[in-house]
């Protein structure tokens, strides 16, 4: 598989100097910590603004006694060198050129694991040094991470799993009593005191908002919640520490905890659009493994980012690129150059697609495939523009549309990028669109602003 295929923008220069501030709400807001909290209402709103994140996995495995029956690959250093230890991870991660990538992408969003496999948490934790000696680092990597990217106003999410009995080892498992847990893999059999399970992991959880409640905006919950994890109570305590967090459930929506949704996926072809948050790892893994390398076709990439961000009943949270660092500010072939050309399409595409909603006039359907589709519409907030994004142009200068399904009459079209006019006509069967002869079709991404 190739690295993705290195593309360049006409105008992104003007953008970036134009827009950066704003495309996302964020770039030069101030630190979390200096400003107002918002409402809860208006917080859980917010969340259909988020059109574009990146999802880190960095952990530590350890000894496991893992329900598959291989042990997974641990951490690695750049060529393969296994991590000895929770605190060389920990103490070797790279914070300042996490956070200048994640600027380089344009994220708008940043999912970081406390903890996977194992539960091994990346924070001088006392309730683990309470339950399980020897599951905590030195260094504070989620303080420290979680406040160098509020500074810089990108929102974070801490992923939590609250069902992780099975990865852990037989003492472990007897200090927690859910020894034998294992035998009935991830979803399995039920440990039958579930009590003490759930006093660990909402005690764990009340440390973290604890901790870093300030710094963050919601929660990443891993696992699926299977029947032993008290869904309500884990709501409740995130909750009670401040009701605007995000609850967001990987494979599923259970409403007496989440608010929202994920759903996983190794982004592979036709790449269908969902309308939870996708999760779209671009490598062979959600971590940084010895020889992994992107795969990820960096155009396919670009429009998808549109068109997830078009999905009609989308409860927001649009793609999240995952991939893991290694240790010392060193990354997998192809993901700095990833970064580089999402966050330049970013910068083009602007209030096309980070001041919108779906389009109702030409909508993108729940699970409709990328690979095929020609065109995808947003509507700006306020109802007045839409922007329609080509991605497939025909052989000629002239754009033919069907008739807008909320049947609204078209009068003005121009580009985008430059404000150029285009020719337009509206009747009963349909939109026509004309280039000028000076215009050419971008083969990325063609944006209409239609009025």
């Amino acid at each position: 598989m190739q690295s993705p295929v290195r593309f360049t923008f006409p105008a992104f220069a003007l953008a970036a100097v134009l827009g950066v501030f704003s495309l996302f709400g964020g770039l030069a807001v101030p630190a979390a910590s200096a400003a107002p909290q918002p409402s809860p209402d208006a917080a859980m709103q917010s969340y259909k603004d988020l059109h574009h994140g990146l999802f880190f996995h960095y952990i530590y495995i350890g000894r496991q006694l893992y329900y598959r029956s291989a042990k997974i690959p641990d951490a690695c250093w750049e060529g393969g060198k296994a991590v000895a230890n929770l605190d060389e991870l920990a103490d070797n991660l790279d914070i300042p050129d996490l956070v200048k990538l994640c600027e380089t992408a344009r994220a708008q969003y940043v999912i970081f694991t406390v903890f996977h496999a194992n539960i091994n948490v990346l924070y001088p934790s006392k309730v683990m040094a309470k339950w399980l000696p020897g599951h905590t680092s030195k260094r504070d990597v989620i303080g420290e991470l979680a406040r160098a990217l509020k500074e810089k106003g990108i929102r974070v999410i801490l992923y939590f799993h609250p069902s992780d009995a099975h990865d852990l080892g037989k003492e472990d498992q007897a200090r927690l009593d859910v020894s034998g847990f294992n035998s009935g893999g991830a979803g399995g059999r039920t440990p039958q005191n579930t009590a003490r399970w759930n006093d660990f992991t909402n005690e764990l959880l009340t440390e973290i908002l604890e901790r870093y409640g300030k710094h963050i905006d919601g929660f990443f919950i891993d696992g699926g919640l299977p029947r032993y994890v008290d869904a309500a109570r884990l709501r409740r305590t995130i909750k009670s520490a401040n009701p605007g967090l995000w609850i967001i459930q990987n494979a599923g929506l259970r409403r007496e905890c989440a608010d929202f949704a994920f759903n996983e996926n190794t982004f592979k072809t036709p790449f269908p659009v969902t309308t939870w948050m996708r999760g779209a790892v671009i490598s062979g893994d959600w971590r940084a493994l010895k020889d992994g390398r992107v795969k990820t076709p960096i155009d396919a990439a670009c429009r998808y980012l549109v068109l997830q961000a078009a999905v009609a009943q989308q409860l927001g949270g649009g793609v999240s690129w995952s991939f893991g660092p290694y240790p010392g500010g060193k990354w997998e072939p192809g993901v700095r150059d990833f970064a580089k050309d999402i966050g330049a399409f970013a910068a083009k595409v602007g209030d096309s697609v980070f001041n919108t909603r779906p389009s109702t006039a030409w909508v993108t359907r729940n699970n409709q495939p990328l690979l095929g589709t020609k065109h995808a519409a947003l509507d700006s907030k306020d109802g007045t523009k839409t922007y329609l994004h080509v991605f497939l142009p025909p052989e000629g200068k002239t754009l033919r549309l069907p008739a807008p399904a909320n049947k609204k009459q078209f009068r003005i079209a121009k580009l985008f990028a430059d404000g150029t006019a285009v020719a337009i006509s509206q009747d009963a069967n349909g939109v026509s669109l004309t280039l000028p002869d000076s215009a050419k079709w971008d083969p990325l991404d063609t944006i209409f602003t239609l009025e």
